[in-house]
This record gives C-alpha cells, structure tokens and sequence, in this order.
C-alpha cells in the first residue's frame, strides 16, 4: 500500500502552497478574524435565558454579600461588592459568549482584581484619584494574602482600614464570575447554586455573631436559590401531557416554595438543635496576633500609687478626666484569669460570657456595642509626671475612640479593645501629653452591694488550687444559707475586722506586708489572725473566693473620678466585679471590703510577722547579663548569636515591592507557564504514542479522530455521532478536510492492510492540516486549543474489523469511498 494516492487540496503533504486559486493561511486570518468577530458581536448580546441567569446571579450573590454588613461601618464596602459582582457578571458573559476557555475568565478576574480593585475598593493612594499606584498593587496583593485573617482580628465594624474593602470587591468578583460562568457553561440545573452557597458560607464565617439579615440570607435565599433551578430545569422539560406547559409549572413550583419559605419560617425555630448553637464565625475561634500575657498586670504594680513609694503618685494628678460624674469608675483594665501568681487579662472570653469567644481585637473608631447607661462623651489627658502604661483607662461600654496630639497616628494604629471586658490596650503606651476622646454608656453607680442578687454560677479560677481559702470561709461565713449572702459576709468581715497597710517605709515595722497576690501571698495574708494588705490583697482575695463561692468574680483595677476630675494616685484603687443570673458584671467597690486607710495592724501581730518572714530574698534575674569577663569581642559575639544574619532567599528580609514582584507576579506567571507546557507536552507524548503504536488502521483512526478534536477546540463544530465525510464537512473555513477524510475511509476499510509508511504519511498530513486550522484562529482561539483537556481524555475508535486475506491491493480511487465507510459513526 506504500503507493496509496493521497489528495493534493489545500490540505496533505503534496499541497501546492502558491497554486492558483489557493490562499496562504495568513490570508486568510484576516477574513476569518472579521467573520469570527461579527459572530461574536452577535453573540455579545444577551439572549432571553442569559439575562435570566444573569438577574439570578445578581440576587444570589448580592444576597450573600449583604453578611458584610456587620463587618465594616459605613456604605463604602457596598460600592466595592456590588462593582465586584457586576464586574465578575459582565467578564463571565464576555468570556462565555466569545466561547473561551475558562481559563481566560480566571485570567481576566485577576487582571480586574488589580486594575479596577484601587478605583472601586482601595481608593487611598490613587493617582490623580483614577489611576493605581504601585502602592494600589501592593496593598491589593497584600490583603488578598494576609486581609481574610486580619479582618477577623479586627474589632467590627472595621472603619479605618480602607485596604480591607478589597476582601468584598474580591468576594463579588469571584462570586459573580463563577456563578454566571458555570451557569452559561453547564446544563445541569442545580450546579448554579454552588458558588453562591460558598460565597454565603465565607460571608457568614467572615462576620459576627450578630446576623447581617437573617431573613434575607436565610428564607430569601433559598426561595431565589430554589426558584433559579426550577426555571433552568423547566427549559429542556417538554410540555405536559395534559397541555400544562411552563406557566403551569411555573406556579406551582411558586407555590411549593412559598410554602416552604413559611414553613421554614414558623416550624424552623421550634426544631431540635434551632437555636442551640451560635453561629460559626471565624473570629470566635482565631488567636489575636497579640500576646496579652506579654503586658504586665496593672494590679502588680498597684503600690506605685500609695504612699510612701519611690514613684511619689499619692498626691500626684496622673489623669485629667472630663465628663464623667463624680464617683464614676473609671477602669485601667479588667482582670479575668488566675493563675497562681497574678490575676491578667485573659486572651479571649470565658465560657458564660455576653460576648462568647471575644478576644482583643484591633478597633477603629467605632464600635457597634449597646450597654446600660446614658451615652457620655469622655476627655482624658496624661499630665506631665502622670499616667504612663499599655493599658486605656475608659468607663462604661465602650463605643468609640479618637486620639488627638503628636503621637495620634500611632496610638489609634495600635489600639485594641475586648468587648467582653471592655479593656482597651495600646502597645505604644500611654505618655504624658497625650489626650484622647472616648464615647460610652455609663450607668449609674451603685456604691453599695445588693442586699439579694440572683448570680451566676461557675468559676474562672477552676485551673487553680484556692483549697487554702476553706477553712477561712467556714469561720467567715458561719450558717449563711445562698452564696451571695456568703460573699456579702466575707466582704464584712474584710472590711470590719482587717487592717490597711501599704508596706510602710524601709525602716517600718509594716514592710514585712510585702506586695503581691500569688497563692503563696494570699495563704500569708488569710492565714494570720488580722487581716493587712491594700486593695491588692483584698480584691484578689475577695476575687477568689467569690469564684470558690461558686460565684464568677473578676478584679477590676482603676481609679475613682473625684468632683474635679483630677485623678490622683490616692483615686487608685482595685475593686472586683460578679455576674449575676443574666451575664450582667456587677461592680463591688472597694468602699464594701477595704478597711479604714487609718486602721494599722496590730504590733504584736507584726513582730510576729516579722520573725516569719526574715531575710527577703530577691528571685533571680529572668536573663544574665554578658560578663564583664568575657571582655567586649565576646560579649559583642554573644550578642550576634542572638540575631542571626538575614538570609539572601527569605523573603521576610526583601523589600516590599520584591515581595509583592516575585511573589504575587513572577512565582504565579512561572506555575501558568508549567502548566501550559505540561498540558502541550502530554497531548505531543500522546499524539506521538498512538501515532507508533498499534495495528496501522487504529493509528489512522486516531489520527483523524484526533484531528477532528483539535477542530472542535479550534472553534469548530463537527458532529460526534457522524461519517468522517459530515465531520470533514461541517470544518468551516479554507482548510478543506474532506479530502483526508476520504483517504482515512480508504485506507481503513479498503482491502488489505495499510503500511506503516501509509499511517506515518496519513499522521504527517493531519499534522499539517492542524497547522492550517491553527493559523486561521486568533490568539484566543490557540490558547484555548492549547490548554484544553478534553483530547487527553477522549476515547479511541473502536477497533477495526479484522482484514480479509487478500493480496495487497492497488492504489485506491479516493473519490469512491465504500458506502459502509461514508455511514460510519465516528465517536468524538
């Protein structure tokens, strides 16, 4: 068979090139370019069932991203999420109506990302108000990266980072491109729904307790969601047998899910499980980037305020307070967690808590809390010599915040609030000069305890052994029957029975009453006949047995505002708080359990004392200093082991533009460059393998199935189920693929067997006219073809029948195909 005739047309291995009649494929491209592009224009018009789904796309996804709304203050997320979506919307349409791959959509939704994320979204630092800067990329690589957990450690709703509106411009752009994508793209009915479940699901973890629309995002979005796939169902269902067509279906598919919706409704939150849970959201479960443990308890240093001391505060104005009444509370921090040694703030909320999980949180200006009280706007100034700490003395339930003076920028930067607590930190440290405004609810101040209060139970203290503190409460609290009443006892006797003392002086017989509020302190201080300590010991004491009562008890440091406003160091005091039945802290100042100040302890008690405690030991330092034996060049190499060199290949160590350059540009372009050569090499390796191997007529039946592929990732459309001459016919254009498809019906079906230099002629010949078919597509058209998966997948022909023994037969008329071979179905 090695002298099969083989067509010479426009397509084959002895194609005339120059021929008259005959066109090179680059002119051609031209003419095909402007019909492609009419037919696209064409196609860029939405027809009934595209703006269908597009209205659908709309709704879902908007629906969805209404959950922002309790994320960030203000309507500027809005312009960023809706311009997302309808950007997301129209690059889907244009990418699915031009018939490109959907690579090409992921490709543009980037491209967008960057180009239209500074004007929609980051508008901070725009050129000319319009134009991205580089600082406009930056920030947009950076939040897509690192925002998703930064907004969850921010307190919401989130009002000064700008940056953070490109998470919902990010959100509406995927959400809409992929909705509208695959809804275009895939026939199923019920697919369309997938990506905005996943869009509400993000929304719904990325936000608070607190629902955005619960009817909305709950009853209207299933209704939508149900009635989208009904509709896409109803377009290939014929009409009823009874001549109901789609208006009658459409009403009752209307009715079933109205009646769904009501159900849902009313039945929905009488289920079991309806209302046992809290929501799932992500900043109840995330660790602040902070380590509250880091910052020292303010309760530790509390003697620093009294007198005598080094400090000399005791008639010192360290806070100049205005706007709160007299006698207000105003709290330095709330203490939550004991562990033996000191009572801290603890890191997120305990368990029984208003706010369950809260954590310190970054805050902006606002913050979106109710609380009992009348709103009061409050100034605070450090005097010179004053108030110099981390933690933010506020009042009330906090809602809002603003810095003035030098240092504004980096205090507001830096600030963060548990909203549990209502304790404010800033690791830059209050000063003196620095003035700022906060505004609140602050109620009305109870200065005595209740005679009855309906508390709470639990303990924040169960990690820790308070075991020593019982054998007091059986002398404190006598035949008391409930635990308030207990409590309330306790703190009587605390304050009739116990002594006041700040250490005294170096030489005072009261410095053996050391300060502090460890296991080891509190068990000294309850364990001697007459109580002596300041408001350290007693709010820590009082504190933990509260929490051995039964009762949640926290201690509370701060300072009570006098008529004047001018808090001074005798203003400092510790009091401690308990929750009652609803989750309520109720404040017990100190005036309920601290002693008279005047009340010394006895002087035989504090000799005794004295032998007890003998010489002071101080611990050992937490860190040796370098040894002043080592000489310099020692202590310098010390100190270099503990900052080691910057590596070359740690990306921590580059600028940020050669972060942002190689990994968010060059790192993405190298892997969609592997890829696209991995996909191109396994079609060539598979190409080449059926082209060798095999009987010779199942190569030439590879060979034109695998052309007829390469046609349909070209744009084409031949059909599956059809003759190779249908096939060949239906490839539109200047390459002509009849002629090949009458020699691959000859050489499989004719007499004999083909040679292996037929199939190797017949594979070069489809070869060059899938060069043609690639010429005379545009760019777009090419690398569709040539990152399309389908060819790797496709099947083979099936085997051809066994050929009769017959003597090699002559050359072959190609334009007489038998009539078996023109009605051959050929599989894809």
């Amino acid at each position: 068979m090695s002298d099969t005739v083989y067509p010479s047309g426009p397509t084959g291995p002895h194609r005339d090139r120059t021929a008259p009649g005959l066109t090179r494929a680059r002119t051609w491209t031209v003419t095909r370019a402007r019909a492609s592009g009419d037919a696209a224009g064409r196609g860029l018009v939405p027809g009934r069932d595209a703006l269908v789904d597009a209205a659908f796309t709309v709704v879902l996804v908007g629906l969805a991203l209404l959950g922002f709304r309790t994320d960030f203050a203000g309507y500027a997320w809005v312009l960023a999420a809706a311009g997302g979506l309808l950007v997301g919307l129209l690059l889907a349409h244009v990418t699915t109506a031009l018939r490109l791959p959907a690579v090409a959509t992921l490709a543009g939704v980037v491209v967008a990302y960057f180009l239209l994320g500074g004007p929609l979204a980051v508008r901070g630092d725009l050129v000319g108000g319009v134009v991205p800067s580089l600082r406009t990329f930056a920030d947009l690589a950076r939040t897509a990266v690192q925002g998703w957990k930064r907004l969850v450690t921010l307190l919401p709703p989130v009002d000064t980072t700008a940056e953070l509106h490109a998470l919902p411009w990010a959100v509406g752009l995927v959400g809409g491109a992929v909705t509208y994508a695959v809804a275009r793209r895939l026939r199923s009915p019920y697919a369309v729904v997938l990506a905005p479940l996943a869009v509400l699901g993000l929304v719904i973890v990325l936000g608070t307790l607190e629902p955005a629309a619960l009817a909305a995002q709950g009853v209207g979005f299933a209704v939508v969601a149900v009635g989208w796939m009904v509709e896409r169902s109803a377009r290939t269902r014929a009409p009823l047998q009874n001549g109901a067509g789609r208006a009658t279906r459409l009403g009752v598919g209307t009715g079933l899910v109205a009646l769904a919706a009501v159900a849902g409704l009313v039945v929905g939150p009488h289920l079991p499980g309806g209302d046992a849970n809290p929501r799932l959201v992500a900043r109840a479960h995330v660790t602040p980037p902070i380590d509250i443990a880091a910052f020292a308890s303010p309760l530790a240093g509390f003697r620093k305020y009294t007198e005598p001391n080094k400090s000399d505060l005791y008639n010192t104005t360290v806070l100049d307070v205005r706007g709160l009444p007299a006698g207000t509370p105003l709290r330095f921090a709330t203490l939550d967690s004991y562990d033996g040694s000191v009572w801290g703030a603890a890191s997120r909320a305990n368990t029984g808590s208003v706010v369950p999980g809260a954590s310190f949180q970054q805050v902006g200006r606002t913050v979106a809390a109710q609380g009992p009280g009348r709103p009061t706007t409050v100034t605070v100034t450090v005097p010179d010599g004053g108030y110099s700490d981390v933690w933010l003395p506020t009042a009330g339930t906090v809602t809002g915040f603003r810095f003035t003076g030098a240092r504004q920028e980096a205090l507001a930067s830096q600030l963060w609030l548990n909203v549990d607590t209502d304790t404010a930190l800033v690791p830059a440290r209050l000063e003196p000069g620095d003035t700022y405004t906060f505004t609140a609810y602050v109620p009305a101040t109870a200065t005595r305890m209740p005679q009855s209060l309906a508390t709470s139970t639990g303990s924040l203290t169960e990690s820790t052994d308070t075991s020593f503190l019982d054998a007091k409460l059986d002398a404190w609290t006598g035949e008391v029957p409930d635990a308030w009443a207990q409590f309330r006892s306790v703190a009587r006797v605390m304050q009739s029975e116990g002594a006041y003392t700040d250490g005294g002086t170096e030489n005072s017989v009261e410095r053996f009453y050391l300060p502090g509020h460890s296991i080891g302190r509190l068990a000294r201080f309850t364990s001697i006949p007459q109580l002596a300590g300041d408001d350290e010991q007693y709010a820590a004491t009082l504190a933990l047995v509260g929490n051995r009562l039964g009762i949640p008890t926290r201690v509370v440091m701060g300072a009570i505002v006098p008529a004047s406003g001018q808090v001074q160091g005798k203003d400092v005091h510790a009091w401690v708080e308990v929750r009652d039945a609803t989750g309520t802290w109720v404040p017990v100042l100190q005036d309920n359990f601290l002693p008279d100040r005047d009340r010394k302890p006895k002087e035989l008690q504090t000799k005794v004392q004295d032998r007890k405690v003998g010489a002071i030991v101080p611990p050992p330092p937490g860190s040796n200093p370098p040894s002043v034996l080592q000489g310099p060049d020692q202590a310098q190499n010390a100190t270099n082991l503990k900052k080691p060199p910057k590596k070359l290949l740690d990306p921590t160590s580059w600028p940020w533009w050669l972060r942002v350059l190689v990994l968010y540009v060059l790192l993405p372009l190298l892997a969609l460059t592997l890829l696209y050569w991995l996909v191109r090499g396994l079609k060539a390796w598979r190409r080449k393998r059926h082209a060798t191997r095999g009987p010779t007529p199942a190569r030439i039946a590879w060979a034109w199935n695998d052309l007829v592929a390469s046609a349909r990732s070209y744009g084409h459309h031949p059909p599956r189920r059809a003759t190779r001459l249908e096939q060949a016919g239906a490839v539109r254009g200047p390459v002509d693929l009849r002629p090949l498809a009458v020699s691959a019906n000859a050489l499989v079906f004719g007499p004999g067997l083909p040679s292996d230099a037929d199939a190797a002629a017949y594979w070069a010949a489809t070869n060059d006219a899938r060069s043609d078919l690639r010429a005379n597509a545009d760019f777009w058209r090419r690398l569709r073809s040539d990152v399309d998966l389908r060819p790797l997948f496709a099947k083979g022909p099936a085997r051809p029948p066994r050929a009769r023994k017959t003597p090699p037969r002559g050359p072959a008329d190609p334009g007489a195909p038998s009539r078996a071979a023109d009605r051959e179905p050929q599989p894809a």
